[in-house]
């Protein structure tokens, strides 16, 4: 955690107010700020986000929402939670993320919207995506959980005008232990999201006179989302080292793609590392498990990411081939900003060594 978290969470425990006010409206703003966008909404997680993000959208019962399997449950549960259909579509096994084309297959009549997923923080085929979406009329919600400092053609993905949910899990790469931000296409949907993620209330939740206190309007069904100083203030902490730490982490990734490129058996993900936000290291391994149980035996962690999520009962299991190969093959090897060019080293070679073995 930055020297400067404590600080500000000080600053706002000895404020009058520790819940949403001013300190997460100047989240928002920096927040939008370093990642290109208009407008930010700070919620309380990046599931939170998802799920406004469909209600504003007006995804609802007998409507579908286009998704990859290869995700977070966290992706499909937002659509279950607005009552809306999952569709699943199968992925670029090159990338792990959606594939066009399968998306173009599956707009149908019944469609609202499309969730791509920037898997490992790479991002998406964009462009082709949102020309689809456009051409059929539907609505775009990227779930950019792993993608804070993404690219794309030179332009930081908050730059696109779609919607986006990112989260601040105490996992990412903008650490504040829980919260997440919706980012919306106009001020009039913001507005919208500020009051139906505090129940559809009307007025912020700063501190007014007890005379007017109980002064409000409440127009429609909202949710208890938001956000509050105390989270905001470490995540403006974290802005100010997030340069640093997306420099790191690419850096390591770089050093990972070059040292793994001619190891029998493992295969490299085709990501752009300058352009993605390199939250995991992904790779695909001839025989994960073995691959796995070797890396433990040298004491290296590893983890998977994702098993295929329509393959839980909630969903309806789908015909994607490509997804079924990549997620019995892919294995994350460590990636943080702390790690250390030796470390990365010693990570491959254990790589290399269970390869020969």
């Amino acid at each position: 955690m930055p020297p400067g978290a404590k600080e500000r969470v000080s600053r706002v425990l000895e404020s009058p107010w520790i819940g949403l006010g001013p300190v997460t409206d100047e989240f928002e703003t920096e927040f939008a700020r370093a990642i290109g966008a208009r407008h930010v909404v700070g919620v309380s997680s990046g599931t939170a986000a998802l799920h406004l993000g469909l209600r504003l959208i007006g995804a609802g019962p007998g409507d579908e929402v286009i998704l990859p399997a290869n995700t977070f449950v966290a992706t499909g549960h937002a659509v279950l939670l607005q009552g809306a259909t999952p569709v699943f579509a199968d992925i670029d096994p090159a990338t792990g993320n959606l594939d066009p084309a399968q998306l173009r297959a599956l707009l149908g009549p019944r469609t609202v919207a499309v969730i791509p997923v920037h898997y490992a923080g790479a991002p998406c085929e964009t462009d082709a995506i949102h020309t689809l979406a456009a051409d059929a009329g539907v609505a775009v919600l990227e779930d950019c959980a792993h993608a804070v400092g993404a690219r794309r053609n030179g332009r930081p993905l908050g730059a696109s005008g779609v919607f986006q949910a990112y989260s601040f899990h105490a996992t990412k790469s903008l650490a504040i232990g829980e919260g997440g931000a919706l980012v919306v296409p106009d001020g009039q949907q913001a507005a919208r999201a500020r009051r139906l993620r505090r129940f559809g209330i009307d007025k912020p939740d700063a501190p007014r006179s007890a005379a007017q206190a109980w002064d409000y309007a409440v127009d429609e069904v909202g949710y208890k989302y938001n956000m509050g100083d105390i989270q905001a203030a470490i995540g403006l902490a974290q802005l100010e080292v997030l340069s640093k730490v997306l420099r790191r982490r690419a850096e390591a990734a770089e050093r990972y793609a070059h040292h793994l490129a001619d190891i029998p058996g493992v295969r490299i993900l085709d990501h752009d590392r300058h352009a993605s936000g390199n939250f995991l290291m992904p790779v695909l391994a001839e025989d994960r498990d073995r691959l796995m149980d070797g890396l433990a035996a040298y004491g290296i962690e590893t983890g998977v990411h994702f098993r295929r999520i329509d393959s839980y009962p909630m969903y309806r299991k789908a015909d994607l081939p490509h997804t079924e190969r990549f997620w019995r093959h892919q294995l994350s090897l460590p990636l943080h900003s702390a790690l250390t060019t030796d470390d990365v080293d010693r990570v491959c070679e254990a790589v290399a060594a269970c390869a020969r073995s």
